[in-house]
């Protein structure tokens, strides 16, 4: 039985051990990074919390309209009139012209004096309903609603930022993941010069020893040996450091990053290069009406000029029409069984308006200052958007230029190197056709890493989210 037991766990942990192995050594895409990145990149986070910080802002602007509930109780112990009075009332705010019902009910009893009669009411109490309406002032608006609006904005806002740091951070992932890729080309590249550089010297020793060449073609290759071991450990170097870079966005389900092993370095660039297909009058059009930044101003200048209607709005007269009928229940002394109905106007005139003033004020300057904002950003989204197709634009001749520059020296190195092999060229002539394929090649790649980062930020320009 025990036998069994240890079988199967030794079973089970190769198992593991094999699926972690393989899964390690898959090529790492650069969707996985970006989707991990967007799970568990810290600025994400912030502002995912800052979302959430919004909602409760438009949770506490709902508040301005919750239902009140007052409850007053007042004895008279000691005095020349012994009285009780308890009072139960309800308030209700709402967006409705800011109108404001009301209701209650009141009971008083013992004895009043008489000028404070009305305080006295039936023996089941007394039920009042009411209303108040801003006729001026606090009419169109007031700061419950603006202040909820504002809120409702604040959400937009938040989410735009949370877009707008997105945009980013999948644009820098993708350009941390095309320099991985390079680097991992670079060091294959220095690999394999310094593995024809090895592979040469025995036969060249050879030659030397049958006199076939001079000597010193036998010390010029140990001199490409320990140049190219040189440039190996630099492309090492540089793909350790691309593979720590890559790491702030490749990260796990605890949000901690990830290094990547070479083991899952993609065997290349993808065969098929991105291409843009709108020309720049319509990639700016898509620019302007995509870009978060864009549209978080104008929820912001929304936001403003709420305020400033706001403000505008209380400079006016304070003018409200209240109405209130009540109802006495019950039997009450003297046969007492009111039934009233209260009309009032209530007028409220700030003859400086020093406050509202000011700040309507400093709206309107805020409101101007976002309009200068929005007319600089879209003119720096135009010059970038220009600058990216430009830059696409050159990267896709480079490719096509270092890819043929990359065959005519991979010809004129194996050339060479049959020339060498006849005795008709030296070792430093072959040497020197290797690092020019070497360059070439390095360039080739380099162009090609620079056309999809230049694609990543064309993305990034236009607005474009993942899907």
């Amino acid at each position: 039985m025990n036998k069994i037991v240890i079988l199967t766990f030794a079973l089970l942990l190769s198992w593991l051990l094999v699926g972690n192995a393989s899964s390690a050594s898959a090529p790492l895409t650069l969707n996985e990074v970006q989707s991990s990145a967007q799970q568990a990149f810290p600025s994400l986070l912030a502002a995912k919390q800052r979302q959430r910080a919004a909602e409760g802002e438009y949770q506490t602007a709902e508040g301005a309209f919750d239902t009140t509930l007052k409850v007053q109780n007042r004895w008279s112990v000691t005095g020349l009139y012994q009285n009780r009075n308890n009072d139960i009332s309800i308030e209700q705010p709402t967006s409705l012209g800011g109108t404001t019902f009301f209701g209650g009910w009141r009971r008083g009893t013992g004895d009043y004096p008489v000028y404070d009669g009305k305080s006295l009411t039936a023996t089941d109490g007394e039920a009042r309903l009411g209303v108040n309406i801003p006729l001026w002032r606090n009419r169109e608006i007031d700061q419950r609603r603006a202040s909820l609006k504002q809120a409702e904005l604040g959400q937009m806002i938040a989410g735009h930022e949370y877009d707008q740091i997105l945009l980013e951070i999948r644009r820098l992932a993708a350009h941390r993941y095309w320099d991985w890729v390079l680097a991992g080309q670079r060091l294959q590249i220095a690999k394999r010069m310094l593995q024809i550089a090895e592979q040469r010297d025995a036969g060249i020793r050879k030659r030397v020893t049958a006199g076939d060449i001079p000597k010193f073609e036998a010390l010029d290759n140990q001199r490409a040996i320990i140049e190219r071991r040189e440039r190996r450990v630099a492309a090492q170097r540089m793909l350790e450091q691309s593979a720590i870079q890559l790491s702030l966005y490749w990260r796990d389900a605890e949000g901690r990053p990830r290094m990547p092993v070479a083991e899952q370095l993609p065997s290349g660039f993808p065969g098929q290069v991105p291409t843009t297909t709108l020309d720049y009058p319509k990639a700016l059009q898509t620019a302007l009406a995509q870009r978060p930044e864009l549209r978080r101003l104008d929820m912001q200048s929304r936001q403003t000029q709420i305020d400033l209607e706001l403000q505008q709005n209380q400079r006016a007269p304070d003018v409200d029409l209240s109405m209130m009928g009540a109802k006495d229940i019950g039997n009450g002394k003297d046969n007492l069984n009111r039934n009233e109905l209260y009309v009032g106007l209530n007028v409220n005139i700030p003859l400086q308006r020093r406050v509202a003033s000011g700040r309507a004020q400093v709206a309107g300057a805020n409101l101007q200052r976002l309009t200068s904002e929005r007319i600089l950003l879209e003119d720096r989204i135009a010059a970038e958007l220009k600058d990216i197709l430009s830059a696409l634009s050159a990267a896709r001749q480079r490719q096509t230029l270092t890819l043929l520059q990359q065959t005519a020296a991979q010809k004129l190195e194996e050339g060479e190197r049959t020339r060498f092999e006849l005795g008709d060229s030296t070792l430093l002539i072959v040497n020197l056709r290797e690092i020019a394929h070497g360059d070439a090649a390095l360039l080739a790649t380099e162009a090609t890493s620079n056309l999809f980062k230049g694609y990543a930020d064309y993305q990034a320009a236009l607005g474009m989210q993942a899907k």
